[in-house]
């Protein structure tokens, strides 16, 4: 323990007895940190950095989730979000600054014609699977990682029964789960290709070419295919793993990142596949809210005129790098594994759960030494310096360093 921490222990003593988990957001849960090495509370933020309630300052590795990828505080946002609340946040008809974001979307993925706004990733994804059941007049659906909490795929991915998460048992007969694993894949379509509405993948977690076959199937057997790139997308590229790829799902759905912390995500698809959402009267009373949109045209705006995006990609690939070699080092291949990009990596013990990866635990406390914030994962910001990426990789690779010695 290298800080204090009275007023953060006090916050959770008193938050966790009136709020499930302490906070809202699971994620941001403390159930996820160290108590008295992690800041479990904070109280303002300003662009690569922030502080938690007992004054300590901490770099930030978190970015709320990922979705702040131009920095805590940032000024053209805030200016943008100023010039609008202003103008007023919540007309009681659409506002003119909706079909402005929505042009501006499809020009820029413009393998789709239409465009629907939602408030969270999980609700977007979850429009696209209600739209795909009406479409093919099929109920089944398959997923390989997280959607969010709703019925369709929760249990599933906690490998739980649906009875466990408060869900009715018969969901069981159109909800159907795999590694998230081409062969896999294939192998579940071809069980239940008859059954099969649609089919929801993260792309960012498959090659190209696996990518490209099971888009492939999908088509040739009428199952929609849904990319939920809510946490890849802006992290990963202007154009997401989508563009990256050159592959188009017939649904694609994005979200963090698109304004910098306010909540947005959109889904996007062909005419008929999205308009028909107005039928199946899927809504949400703040989906068209003015300061969440005015925050997307403004980073959309400025992503234009940046040259390379992410920003940090450079110097990220470089720790990436510096740290795949530490492990190879240290003879430490077959205990400890990097995955990721440079919108989103972490270094992980090999077989063990997120809780319970004693890499992962070890790691908070060297990072909390030198007060990096960081759950176990690395997502940075363009209000990253190249110094303070730099000085996380060489942290990283030291905490590597010494983790081969305690072993």
């Amino acid at each position: 323990m290298c800080s204090s921490f009275i007023k953060n222990n006090e916050w959770y003593k008193r938050s966790k007895t009136i709020i499930p988990a302490a906070c809202s957001t699971l994620a941001k849960s403390p159930s996820r940190l160290l108590t008295n090495y992690s800041p479990l509370c904070a109280k303002s933020a300003w662009g690569s950095h922030f502080a938690d309630l007992d004054g300590n300052t901490w770099l930030d590795c978190e970015m709320a989730m990922g979705t702040v990828v131009w920095g805590h505080c940032c000024k053209f946002i805030n200016d943008a979000i100023i010039e609008q609340l202003n103008k007023g946040i919540s007309f009681s008809i659409a506002g003119d600054n909706e079909l402005e974001l929505a042009d501006l979307l499809l020009k820029k993925f413009n393998h789709y014609q239409s465009i629907k706004f939602f408030k969270n990733g999980a609700d977007a994804v979850y429009a696209a699977v209600r739209a795909s059941r009406y479409l093919s007049g099929k109920a089944g659906v398959l997923s390989c990682e997280y959607h969010g909490w709703l019925d369709w795929s929760c249990f599933n991915y906690y490998h739980l029964s649906p009875q466990d998460c408060g869900i009715p048992v018969e969901i069981k007969q159109s909800c159907f789960y795999c590694e998230a694993l081409k062969d896999e894949i294939l192998y579940t379509i071809t069980q239940y290709v008859h059954q099969l509405a649609c089919v929801v993948l993260c792309p960012g977690t498959f090659s190209k070419e696996d990518l490209e076959e099971i888009v492939t199937e999908c088509k040739k057997n009428n199952i929609y295919i849904i990319f939920d790139e809510v946490s890849s997308g802006v992290r990963y590229g202007k154009y997401g793993v989508t563009g990256e790829y050159d592959i188009f799902p017939d649904y694609l759905c994005l979200s963090k990142g698109l304004t910098n912390g306010l909540p947005l995500a959109i889904c996007m698809g062909k005419s008929e596949e999205i308009l028909i959402m107005e039928k199946l009267k899927i809504s949400n009373a703040h989906s068209s809210e003015n300061l969440s949109i005015a925050a997307a045209l403004a980073c959309e705006k400025r992503q234009q005129d940046v040259p390379i995006w992410p920003t940090w990609k450079e110097a990220t690939e470089i720790v990436m790098n510096q740290v795949q070699d530490a492990i190879a080092t240290y003879h430490l291949d077959g205990i400890l594994l990097l995955t990721g990009y440079p919108g989103n990596f972490h270094v992980s013990s090999k077989n063990y759960s997120f809780y319970e990866d004693p890499f992962r635990n070890y790691l908070l406390k060297i990072f909390s030494e030198h007060h990096i914030f960081s759950k176990g994962f690395i997502l940075l910001s363009a209000a990253h310096t190249k110094n303070e990426i730099g000085l996380i990789g060489e942290i990283l690779c030291d905490a590597i360093y010494r983790y081969s010695y305690s072993m």
